[in-house]
């Protein structure tokens, strides 16, 4: 399906895949913080709470007396402790309006030059950005291959990202691919670069580059197109996805990827 739209988008000079921008949001999941179960025992977490009630002596608690006694419980709710039955993907997380709920994280990869949505990969809200990088740009290019059985002229040359993307191993894995890397840099002070001279090297183009012209105007696309992709598939647009399970969300995305790209803005 994915390769499906993509020799669409490059039958209509809308594919590029030269400069791609990766973000990543969080999405909630199509699942109830009540069905979560204990890893270890498979106990529902009301089944749970009333065993902890009669341990302390309570033989038949209220809701009142479970309620009370969880309120004061820490890390009640750790990803440690908890899984969903059917998606063991999902994870426990607070999301931006300070609910807690269960989610994935989705981060899409987007060609800057056409906006067409190249790749959506789905993870665990407790996998960082610069792990899931690597395997976001893998789906690019196989992609990319599908379409154009490895066309060089479109080669993926250029990654943007932002700054939660930025490690020492992300940027000099892009330098030895000879992929130019332009990912925001936050400010860890100074660093002790004898001992690995290629790092000193690869995170200093890396900031040359994204204190340059071209750098801060990449930047901008990013946040802009990003954000537009985001809104068509997850929040505003002409789809709206939720997750039920990590890979029915990445099908039903690829389904979704034409979206920004072929619809009015």
């Amino acid at each position: 399906m994915r390769s499906v739209w993509l020799k669409v988008f490059a039958g209509h000079d809308l594919l590029n895949g030269r400069t791609v921008a990766v973000d990543a949001t969080t999405l909630e999941a199509n699942a109830a913080m009540r069905s979560i179960v204990r890893w270890d025992t498979g106990k529902a977490y009301l089944e749970y709470i009333e065993g902890l009630a009669r341990a302390e002596g309570i033989q038949t608690p209220t809701g009142q007396d479970l309620a009370r006694r969880d309120k004061k419980r820490a890390n009640k709710a750790s990803n440690k402790d908890w899984e969903h039955p059917q998606d063991a993907d999902v994870r426990i997380t607070k999301m931006k309006d300070s609910r807690t709920h269960l989610a994935h994280k989705a981060e899409h990869t987007v060609d800057l030059d056409t906006e067409a949505l190249l790749a959506i990969t789905v993870c665990g809200v407790d996998k960082r950005d610069t792990e899931s990088l690597g395997g976001s740009l893998d789906s690019v290019d196989r992609n990319l291959q599908a379409v154009d059985d490895i066309d060089d002229k479109r080669a993926l040359r250029e990654v943007v990202a932002d700054k939660g993307h930025h490690s020492i191993h992300t940027i000099k894995t892009l330098k030895s691919a000879k992929t130019r890397s332009y990912v925001s840099e936050p400010d860890r002070g100074r660093r002790n670069w004898k001992k690995d001279a290629a790092a000193r090297a690869a995170v200093f183009a890396n900031r040359r580059r994204i204190r340059g012209k071209r750098g801060k105007w990449l930047q901008r696309q990013r946040a802009e197109v990003a954000e537009h992709s985001f809104a068509h598939i997850n929040e505003t647009g002409v789809c709206v996805a939720r997750t039920c399970a990590a890979t029915t969300t990445s099908t039903n995305g690829c389904v979704y990827m034409a979206a920004p790209s072929i619809s009015p803005s």
